[in-house]
């Protein structure tokens, strides 16, 4: 994988999600437990770090704060929790050749009594070991409001070569409203310390790249009518669909006309739930616009989408998606289930499980249908599990459901009958 996953994750006081220790990621992970239990919010916690490395903001609010206000504002703190009060985050990531030690971003934000601005009351980026190995210590890239709000440290090489050792250097003026990932560079451009002496470059630019390239998909927002009338132009140069799926022709367009495998794939795809499907391709239509024609075996004319039932237009969004030869570094799905019929479960599930062999995928699900063909995939699924008055994701464990496993049920049996160990029932 040429960009790195979330590793672990840690939340504290975070709406209703407060965890003992960190949660493992797999690059196939499935949430499961009762509406308002928290997986939207853990979801978001991606969203939100995407906004703030992708916005391009000039002048008024920082990505971090549009971000902030997007994730709710003041409102993420625990509301059990007096103010003022802090939420903490922590992302781990993977190791790769770019950062052989993985990393972790650790953010502490701030929550104020009164109406002002939630804050950030610490940051470090740093690594679980030691860059060279040699000592269980973190290598820290920086440190930034750790003793002195608006102060920081940078790590540098010493005469700014990689191999004669570290220091830190201090820093002065680090916006509390804004992530030090996004503003650390512009700081150290404009002070005396070369950049070039920072081994925080090649990370952040590396993490950045990885965290703007995640892609999120809920079926509850995803808009039918558009999808079914809309006909993007020809020549752009989209690859992956949008979170509403307006641009599901010039998709299937582009990537067939990329990978000559591609088009073979979908319609293999859509065969396994139409079998008298005979062809799924994208054509020009009018002057430059696209459009989707699906055949079927003993009818000359073309459907078009507008004439298919939701259900298949929705299977023919996650087969692009998930049988895409250009997955993102981190693929997010609410409840795929969604408007699908049962006995597609089987054939979906099987798409979910081949793109998290190629990248890191997140499912969500209420649909015990889809939840009993990831029985063989338990340890990759995270139940929501009361703790008092939150929420906490736990892994599934293979030892406590191995007497009903060998009984013969599957993990969907074992959710409609509310079994305990897989979150039970939502009261």
């Amino acid at each position: 994988m040429p960009y790195p996953f979330i590793q672990n994750l840690f939340i504290k006081h975070y709406k209703n999600l407060t965890m003992s220790e960190a949660v493992s990621l797999h690059r196939l992970n499935i949430l499961i437990g009762p509406n308002c239990c928290g997986k939207s919010n853990l979801i978001a916690l991606f969203q939100f770090l995407t906004e703030c490395v992708t916005a391009g903001v000039d002048i008024g609010p920082t990505g971090f704060e549009a971000a902030l206000d997007h994730l709710g504002g003041a409102k993420i703190l625990d509301g059990k929790i007096a103010r003022p009060g802090r939420v903490q985050i922590e992302f781990e990531w993977c190791p790769t050749d770019v950062m052989p030690q993985g990393s972790v971003l650790e953010l502490e934000l701030d929550i104020p009594t009164d109406g002002r601005r939630v804050t950030i009351y610490r940051e470090l980026l740093h690594t679980r070991g030691a860059a060279d190995n040699t000592t269980d210590k973190p290598f820290y890239y920086y440190q930034c409001h750790e003793k002195e709000s608006g102060k920081g440290m940078v790590s540098l090489f010493n005469q700014g070569h990689p191999t004669s050792g570290h220091h830190f250097e201090s820093l002065d003026n680090v916006p509390i409203n804004d992530l030090a990932l996004i503003s650390l560079t512009k700081l150290l451009e404009n002070s005396t310390i070369s950049p070039e002496s920072a081994p925080l470059y090649k990370v952040r630019r590396h993490l950045m790249e990885t965290v703007a390239q995640w892609r999120f998909y809920n079926a509850n927002y995803m808009n039918l009518t558009k999808i079914l009338n809309s006909e993007p132009k020809i020549g752009g140069q989209d690859a992956l669909l949008s979170a509403s799926g307006d641009n599901l022709s010039l998709i299937l367009f582009n990537l067939s006309n990329q990978t000559i495998e591609f088009e073979e794939t979908i319609n293999q795809a859509m065969k396994t739930i139409l079998p008298t499907t005979r062809r799924v391709r994208a054509i020009p239509s009018g002057r430059l616009g696209l459009t989707i024609e699906w055949y079927f075996e003993g009818i000359e004319e073309p459907f078009y989408l507008p004439e298919m039932s939701d259900g298949a237009v929705r299977m023919l969004c996650w087969a692009i998606i998930l049988n895409s030869p250009r997955l993102p570094p981190l693929l997010v799905i609410d409840e795929p289930e969604l408007g699908l019929h049962p006995a597609w479960m089987n054939t979906l599930a099987a798409w979910i499980k081949k793109a998290a062999r190629k990248t890191q995928v997140i499912v969500t699900t209420h649909s015990p249908d889809l939840l009993d063909h990831f029985t063989d995939n338990l340890e990759d699924v995270l139940c929501f599990c009361r703790q008092k008055d939150h929420f906490a994701p736990k892994p599934l464990s293979r030892q406590r459901l191995s007497k009903a496993l060998e009984e013969g049920w599957q993990l969907g049996d074992l959710y409609r009958v509310g079994d305990p160990d897989i979150g039970g029932w939502p009261w």
